[in-house]
């Protein structure tokens, strides 16, 4: 049997190592702009309240996800996933997560997110209903506004569930299969109903001007009302 030297040994560790690191960051940089999809679906309603444009409601709800789908970015963060079919029938199943997410930054909170929603009307598309932006985005929101995704991120990676830990994630690549999330945001008890088109952009913070984003995603989303108890047992 041929034993490994000191630096085969090194080399493997460091390797091993590296696999470790790099899973944080791919979850971040896309998990940490899917908390942003709330806070911008939150602000449509405020706008939709006081125009007539646009019917909506809002109450209790349940969200998923129908596609997500990379657009043009510099590609020094992508994402490339595919959600499992949500079934109405049983509402309260979570989807299941399947492709990859890669970012070759530390996420901190160092990101300007900018998110672009189409509103679904009459069976066609309100292009640019609404545009919002966010400063100073990235970590801290993931693991506040989202926190089955963070839980994800700190089962992998050992990233600490402390709120007053500093949040910073590593960047790297990561390849999801079957991952199972609750698409909940503790911080909106209740969201508008309606099915949305979401092109979310982000920037470095340090180079909020740069023409081309650093990352983009576009993401076919619905919010629709959730059940009560005596209709469908929660899980």
């Amino acid at each position: 049997m041929k034993h490994a030297n000191g630096r085969e040994v090194g080399e493997r560790r460091k390797q091993h190592s590296g696999r470790n690191n790099i899973r944080a960051g791919a979850w971040s940089i896309m998990s940490s702009l899917f908390c942003l999809l709330g806070e911008a679906l939150m602000l449509s309603f405020v706008h939709q309240a006081g125009s007539n444009t646009i019917n909506s409601f809002a109450g209790p709800f349940i969200a998923f996800g129908h596609t997500f789908e990379p657009c043009p970015s510099d590609g020094s963060a992508m994402a490339s996933i595919r959600a499992s079919h949500f079934n109405p029938v049983k509402p309260f199943d979570r989807q299941m997560l399947t492709g990859y997410m890669s970012a070759n930054f530390n996420i901190s909170d160092n990101l300007l997110a900018r998110v672009d929603m189409a509103v679904r009307s009459n069976n066609q598309w309100k292009e640019n209903a609404f545009v919002f932006s966010f400063p100073n985005s990235g970590c801290s929101a993931l693991r506040d506004q989202l926190p089955d995704m963070y839980r994800i991120v700190a089962k992998h990676t050992g990233a600490s569930m402390d709120k007053k830990a500093p949040c910073v994630i590593p960047g790297g690549y990561f390849d999801l299969k079957n991952e199972s999330v609750s698409w909940t945001f503790p911080n909106f008890p209740v969201m508008p109903y309606g099915r949305y088109m979401f092109r979310v952009t982000a920037r470095h913070m340090k180079n909020r001007a740069a023409a081309v984003p650093c990352f983009c995603l576009a993401v076919d989303c619905e919010v629709i009302p959730k059940p009560t108890v005596g209709s469908q047992k929660l899980k």
